[in-house]
């Protein structure tokens, strides 16, 4: 029986296409698929899919012949029978035997697991097996269906129980339906997108059964859960659910990033393919002599079926260059090792189970236990792990273990070789996980570890010196661990636990914990600026006593972002016909936002992200520590020399390095000034509630001295006075303008009306980088091109709003492109999808509609202006922002 793959999949004896995506005179189509159909004269098709081609695409009855399975049909003097696939309802295995009795079965799309919608499949020997290849690898091993069923369950009756609105993202035929009778099983109701809804319709008439379908209209009852296409994600009446929680249904979610890649809080394996152990149960039940894989990892899944004895080969060719190269075997892991009780055990166990839990509400109750029962001198430490610190308090610092360290310590304390480790990590993207698998596959001999023992570990490591010492002690560590915990410990070192916690649901955990109003725990927190210490005033019923205190940086209050001094003046003064309130503008800087804590001898600066930047600006430390009173700043660094300001550009060099680092004349070269525009505590007195007026007049009151100086302020009574001091700040070369309603308290990380902010020209947008792509010419070998994008503040989703690639120095091209590479998600071709870390500030031209990209958004000439190393993902702006800056059209 020949195969002709010239083309496409041929059966030339049988003149029949398979599963062909242009339209031929005769094709047999395995289901209903829009992948897999097109408009063919005849269609041979089992009875279920041509009830849904019907339905689906209007496809004449004239054209489609529908057999039932394993019915008998001669063609051409070929007996043809359709057998189920098991893929989705309808679809069919084709199963051919010519008159010599040779046989061929071509499986289109298959599932050997019994889902919910599907008819089961049904194998069937044959001499050629043709098979689909989707999950060909040996990594792709889906868990036991019931865990993915209750894991979905899980998620949306704990959604539910928050209150909020579970939606499902599968395709709107096969997985959608698939969904829909789960959540009938589990008992909750559903509201399906219209889409999905057709297709349940025309599923029902192939002879399921499931519930009338109820159609989306934009709103979803309480207590549904509503199931989509991912296409229909970004539709308006969708994005309106303010407090919708999205999962995604696929068998990709095993793949390395995939919460980040489909942007769901979710991502369920609930695939309606075959795993790899189905791929080879299809293999072993149909004994062929000859196996040809088409779709997916047809190479990788033909190579191994070869070193397995098959006689097996790609439709795509290329495999006799493999035939040569072998498998090696890899050595049976040992057994694991015993697992030792002990503190560290515990909080791996707990993280374990608020991970697993989809509720909010669960996972209060889970840390709130836990909590309650930590001992005092615990306390401090998990809660400061929880909140993504190694160290509590001031006694947090930069640990400086990267992933290049971390990959040394895992191999030294292994001995696995550079290579495995980069496989293991090239499928897991994650460095506590890689970890823990190599680990599992080393000698180790675990020995119990408390907190305080953790701990102090952690504050040898930051005071070791070197790569080498730091990876030999992490070496150390990892060897007397059983690997669990040596996962742990990796998650707590680099700061993310992976448990879907964030810092408000800790603060109402402590309040549940503790028995605390959950305003108050923020409140103490706000001034504390330690979730250590906050919780030990929970516990001991003191946060009424908290205090703003030195050496405990706050988060900084922040300017909200206005187009036009107009807005300004309307948003502070308000009424235009009223007495309007007094204006208090500074100069916008181009620096670095910092605080100063003093307190006799002892100065530490602090970036906005709360981070001590002593290593990069000693000369300020020094010089702090001589000024005559005891305050906390706020302020902003900024470079200057001779009089001349220069730019955030020269300020970026000294971040980052420590004492020792770099170039020993920096400091000369780009000599800093600290220019204060606030005080929040002085000679023991906590300020934060005083008007900004009386606030001024104490910071005016210091006696400060250079490199120290207050920012000058500009009293405004209108916008043409705002006009004015902005046109003058752009001629200092400034950024524009900070407005400030002079009675407003300080309100930490709070971005509200008092404080405004107006940029000169078009405004630069602080956007993450979403992908990073090579470059070309001299910069082939670099990742230099990156798509960007903001935030919807309604959805908390990114949106993607350009790409730039030009405006950095090759250094910082090739220090982002170790970055990148570090955080890639995915890779296709040369564009790495990356996690979104990494904040650029962008400057462009103008900003128009466009359907370009999802934010509906467009930039003219992005240019890249700063990386900004100093903020975090969750301070990029947003998308309403950015829609603001387009021009509205004049009206006529």
């Amino acid at each position: 029986m020949r195969l002709d793959t010239s083309r496409g999949l041929r059966l030339p004896d049988l003149d029949l296409w398979l599963d062909p995506h242009r339209p031929r005179e005769s094709a047999f189509v395995s289901h209903a698929h829009a992948d897999h159909f097109a408009r063919h004269e005849r269609i041979l098709c089992s009875e279920g899919t041509a009830t849904i081609l019907r339905a689906r695409f209007n496809v004449a009855a004239a054209r489609l012949d529908p057999v039932r399975f394993d019915e008998p049909r001669e063609i051409g003097g070929f007996e043809v029978r359709l057998l189920p696939a098991g893929h989705i309802r309808g679809a069919a295995m084709l199963h051919v035997t010519a008159p010599g009795g040779a046989s061929l079965l071509y499986t289109g799309d298959f599932k050997v697991r019994s889902g919910l919608t599907a008819e089961p499949v049904e194998f069937r020997p044959a001499d050629t097996l043709i098979m689909e290849t989707t999950f060909g690898k040996p990594e792709f091993v889906f868990p036991p269906l019931e865990e993915i069923s209750g894991a979905i369950l899980q998620f949306v009756h704990g959604t539910l129980e928050d209150g909020d609105v579970p939606v499902l993202l599968g395709y709107s035929l096969g997985k959608a339906q698939e969904a829909v009778a789960l959540l009938h099983e589990g008992g909750v109701p559903v509201v399906q997108h219209k889409t999905v809804a057709a297709m349940t319709e025309a599923s029902n008439l192939a002879g399921l059964d499931l519930p009338p379908p109820v159609v989306f209209d934009g709103e979803v009852p309480a207590g549904h859960a509503l199931v989509i296409p991912p296409n229909a994600v970004r539709a308006r009446n969708v994005r309106t659910i303010s407090n919708r929680r999205l999962a995604m249904l696929t068998g990709w979610a095993l793949t390395p990033g995939a919460r980040f890649r489909y942007r769901t809080e979710e991502v369920f394996p609930l695939s309606d393919h075959a795993d790899y152990p189905g791929l080879l149960e299809c293999v072993e039940k149909v004994n062929p002599r000859q196996v040809v894989t088409v779709h997916g990892f047809t190479r990788e899944f033909a190579a191994d079926l070869r070193d397995r004895g098959h006689d097996a080969w790609s439709v795509y060719g290329d495999d006799q260059i493999e035939l040569s190269l072998g498998t090696r075997r890899e050595a049976p892991a040992p057994d694991p090792p015993p697992r030792p009780a002990c503190e560290l055990r515990e909080f791996t166990d707990l993280c374990d189970r608020v991970g697993a839990s989809m509720s909010k509400l669960r996972k209060i109750e889970h840390l709130a236990a836990y909590l309650a029962d930590a001992p005092a001198d615990r306390l401090p430490l998990v809660t400061a792990w929880l909140s993504g610190r190694a160290l509590p308090g001031a006694a947090h610092r930069n640990l400086n273990v990267g992933s290049a360290l971390m990959r040394r310590a895992v191999i030294q304390a292994t001995g696995h070789p550079e290579a495995r480790y980069k496989k293991v990590s090239a499928t897991q993207n994650d460095a506590a996980r890689t970890a823990r698998l190599l680990l599992e596959d080393a000698a180790t001999d675990p020995s119990p570890l408390n907190c305080a023992e953790a701990a102090e570990f952690f504050r040898e490591l930051a005071a070791a010196r070197g790569a080498l010492d730091k990876g030999a002690r992490l070496a150390a560590l990892f060897r007397n661990l059983h690997p669990r915990e040596s996962e742990t410990i990796v998650r707590i070192l680099t700061g993310d636990l992976r448990i879907g916690l964030k810092e408000g649901l800790l603060e109402d955990s402590l309040a549940a914990a503790f028995q605390q109003d959950a305003r108050e725990i923020r409140t103490a927190h706000m001034l504390l600026g330690d979730i250590g210490r906050t919780a030990e005033f929970a516990r001991e019923g003191r946060l009424g006593e908290a205090r703003l205190t030195p050496f405990a940086p706050l988060k900084c209050m922040l300017a909200s972002p206005e187009p036009t001094a107009e807005a300004i003046a309307a948003r502070i003064q308000g009424d235009p016909g009223g007495d309007p309130a007094p204006l208090w503008a500074e100069e916008k800087y181009d620096g670095i936002r910092a605080q100063l804590h003093k307190h006799g001898d002892t100065v530490t600066l602090f970036s906005r992200d709360l981070r001590p930047l002593d290593a990069e600006f000693p000369e300020l430390v020094d010089a702090a520590a001589l000024l005559p009173f005891d305050a906390v700043l706020d302020g902003e660094i900024i470079a200057s020399a001779e009089g001349r300001r220069l730019t955030f550009f020269d300020l970026q060099k000294r971040l980052g390095r420590s004492k020792g680092q770099g170039d020993l004349f920096l400091g000369e070269a780009v000599p800093v000034r600290f220019l204060a525009f606030d005080i929040l505590w002085k000679n023991g007195d906590d300020l934060l509630d005083l008007p900004l007026r009386e606030r001024r007049g104490h910071l005016e009151d210091l006696p400060l001295a250079a490199p120290f100086e207050a920012v000058p302020v500009h009293k405004a009574g209108g916008t043409g006075d705002l006009h004015q001091l902005f046109k003058t700040s752009l001629a200092h070369g400034n950024e524009g303008l900070i407005v400030k309603d002079p009675a407003s308290p300080y309100r930490p990380g709070r971005r509200g009306k008092a404080w405004l902010k107006l940029k000169g020209v078009m405004p630069t947008l602080d956007c993450v980088v979403t992908a990073a792509q090579q470059g070309h010419g001299k910069r082939a070998e670099v990742l230099s091109d990156y798509t960007f994008a903001v935030r919807d503040a309604d959805s908390g989703e990114l949106r993607t709003i350009g790409k730039a690639y030009s405006g950095l120095t090759d250094d910082e091209i090739e220090e982002l492109t170790e970055t990148f590479k570090a955080l890639t998600i995915s890779k296709s071709r040369r564009v790495h999808q990356v996690e979104p870390r990494v904040v650029l500030e962008i400057a462009f031209d103008s900003i128009q509609p466009s359907k370009r990209h999802d934010s509906g958004l467009a930039l003219r000439f992005p240019r890249i202006k700063a990386i900004r190393r100093d903020k975090s993902p969750d301070e990029i702006d947003t998308l309403q922002y950015a829609r603001s800056l387009v021009p509205q059209a004049p009206r006529g």
